[in-house]
Order: structure tokens, then C-alpha cells, then sequence
């Protein structure tokens, strides 16, 4: 049941129940992309095998029934029928994603029982009706 849920849903789960381990701080670098640390989602894919499952074993079949939810950080609100299609990436307790206008959250999910949107970054441009997500490189939100 565990391979059945979508890596994004299970990733912000993860982080959002705080199950996660100490994550390394710093730039997103290379290195840290050929080898993300537990508790982070650095990549769209979660890695580059693009496996898309994380390696975190603490919600198992046994138990995944009994995930529930933390908390709900609303985001962006312009109109109906907005969804989320991009994935969340996590880094050292921050959450990085788009809503369906192309504007980019930072969130702060360390507390595992509240998000706290740091910034938003809208573009100021033409409201796209769909994006592809964000990348971490260095200390940039792309």
C-alpha cells in the first residue's frame, strides 16, 4: 500500500508528521543531489534514480493506515478548481512549492504540527494555468 501513495503526498506526510532526521543545512549542491539526506526531497524525483519513493522506513505497511493529517497551509485562493501538480521539495524543514498561478511558497514545516509560509515569490507576470515545479541550486529557488 506504502509504493501506492504519491511521492508527494507522502513526502510533505513525512515532514508534516515529522518524521524525518536531522537534515544537513546548506546550498544544494551536486554532491547533495547524488546523495539527498534523509528527511530532504532536494528533487523533483527525490533522486536520480527517479524512483520517486522515499527511503525513510518510520511509515510501513503496517502503520500507514494510521497516518493522519498535521496541518493544512492554505496557498493561493485566486479561484476554483486550483490543485497542486507540482511536487514539493524539502530542504532542512522548508518547503518549497508553486500553486497553480506559478507563485512559489517557502514553508516552514520544522515543527511538524504547523506551517508558517516564509516568503511568497509571484513573478508578476501572466498567470500560467499550470507549472512544473521549483529546483534548489546553491541557495536559489528556481
Amino acid at each position: 500500500m506504502v509504493r501506492t501513495l504519491t511521492t508527494t503526498w507522502f513526502t510533505a506526510g513525512l515532514v508534516l508528521l515529522g518524521i524525518s532526521s536531522p537534515a544537513r543545512s546548506g546550498d544544494v549542491t551536486f554532491e547533495r543531489l547524488l546523495s539527498p539526506e534523509p528527511g530532504n526531497w532536494l528533487m523533483n524525483h527525490g533522486d536520480f534514480g527517479a524512483h520517486r519513493y522515499s527511503a525513510l522506513d518510520r511509515v510501513n505497511r503496517q502503520n500507514v493506515k494510521t497516518l493522519k493529517l498535521a496541518f493544512a497551509v492554505g496557498i493561493g485562493g485566486r479561484g476554483g478548481n486550483e490543485n497542486l501538480v507540482a511536487t514539493p521539495l524539502v530542504d532542512d524543514g522548508f518547503m518549497y512549492v508553486p500553486d497553480a498561478w506559478g507563485s512559489v511558497y517557502k514553508i516552514d514545516v520544522r515543527s511538524g504540527k504547523s506551517g508558517r509560509i516564509v516568503w511568497k515569490m509571484d513573478p508578476g507576470q501572466q498567470k500560467m494555468d499550470r507549472n512544473r515545479g521549483v529546483a534548489l541550486w546553491g541557495n536559489l529557488v528556481i
